[in-house]
């Protein structure tokens, strides 16, 4: 308990967060010397990895989906081992002992999102504090909820403290799983939402077509060879989500594996090119839509998260909101593949100074909440 009270008196403290996304690739590891809170901390990035999935892992989580009870119960604590064991190997490699960490921030995995009611991430937080000896905040989402709000989008947070510019209005796009955005316009006013699908049916669409060989569409090579069918494309876009009202979030419910089974089967004439690159206009058109209902007056758009890396998806993105935007660029805070990780990082860091790190404003809460579950070793 004096370690804890130690802790929680600090203001400086050396945070590794942990985020595994919806396109189930791996866990990022962000280590980061975090110094004061809310307005005036401020944030030095001090190492950055990612470890791939095993595939094992990865298909016992798609299975999971199906909800089989015994199962999640045994895969919460296979996931916490999992991340565990990346944490040791991290610090293994940066020649740092794990008890020179003061703090995990972990995401978890998401297994079922809920908008509006409830949320499931698994990765059990006491089986990284019992096996990596550090106290561990996880599970952020949940707190947010119980107050009425959709427990995300969640990153706006840290897009507020680092990119806030009170002479232009600026958006920080996350091309992941979902693709969502923060607006930070000059008046202050933050906004946040999920457009809609990102990399998530992109994946899985890249999985059935190449028999498992490939997870996702490198540099999108597949989408490449194909063209844009203007029918396909509008009847993905009377999908429900895109017209329901604000606050709203989703996940791999709406927009996963089920979402392009049903396209495939009533489609089976449509190649796989031209299936992908009806998908990437679909992200990019539905984001655009977003910007323009939500964001008019947006300048530009920093991008973040994996699809950055796709040059198909970034040009199609490009072209559909007419805006300049770029890659977000690495600074002292932040790489920008590294930017969830860091944001949980920055959650746990808030959650030891007693800061309520959920945006109201955003998510639709009904009050603030101190985002996150504390496992001790």
């Amino acid at each position: 308990m004096k370690e804890w009270i130690k802790l929680s008196q600090k203001t400086s403290r050396l945070v590794l967060g942990l985020m595994s996304g919806t396109s189930l690739d791996g866990v990022d590891l962000a280590l980061c010397k975090i110094t004061g809170q809310g307005a005036k901390m401020d944030i030095r990035l001090k190492a950055f990895a990612t470890h791939p999935m095993p595939l094992a892992l990865k298909k016992r989580i798609q299975s999971s989906f199906l909800g089989q009870p015994e199962e999640l119960c045994r895969l919460n604590f296979d996931l916490g081992e999992f991340f565990a064991q990346s944490v040791l190997q991290f610090c293994h490699v940066q020649g740092l002992a794990p008890k020179e960490i003061d703090i995990i921030g972990s995401h978890g995995q998401t297994i079922w999102h809920v908008p509006g009611h409830s949320t499931l991430q698994i990765g059990e937080g006491a089986v990284i504090a019992a096996m990596t000896g550090v106290p561990v905040i996880s599970d952020f989402r949940v707190a947010d909820m119980a107050k009425g709000g959709e427990g995300a989008p969640l990153v706006s947070y840290l897009d507020r403290a680092l990119f806030a510019d009170p002479q232009r209005n600026l958006a920080l796009h996350n091309l992941g799983g979902i693709s969502n955005f923060t607006y930070l316009p000059a008046s202050g006013e933050v906004f946040a939402l999920d457009t809609g699908p990102g990399n998530a049916p992109l994946n899985e669409l890249t999985e059935r077509v190449t028999q498992g060989k490939l997870n996702f569409d490198k540099d999108g090579a597949i989408a490449a060879q194909g063209k844009v069918l203007p029918d396909l494309l509008a009847e993905m876009l009377t999908h429900p989500y895109f017209a329901k009202p604000l606050p709203k979030s989703t996940g791999r419910e709406e927009f996963g594996a089920p979402f392009i089974e049903a396209l495939l089967q009533k489609h089976p004439q449509v190649s796989p090119p031209d299936f992908m690159r009806t998908l990437v206009a679909l992200v990019a058109q539905s984001s655009a839509r977003a910007y323009r209902q939500y964001a008019p007056a947006v300048e530009k758009i920093w991008v973040s998260g994996g699809g950055m890396h796709n040059p198909v998806l970034l040009a199609a993105l490009r072209e559909a909101v007419g805006v300049p935007l770029e890659p977000l660029p690495a600074s002292q805070a932040l790489n920008p593949d590294a930017k969830e990780a860091v944001a949980f990082a920055l959650f746990a860091h808030e959650w030891f100074n007693g800061q309520a790190t959920n945006l109201p404003e955003v998510t639709g809460a009904k009050g603030l909440a101190r985002l996150g579950k504390l496992s001790l070793p």
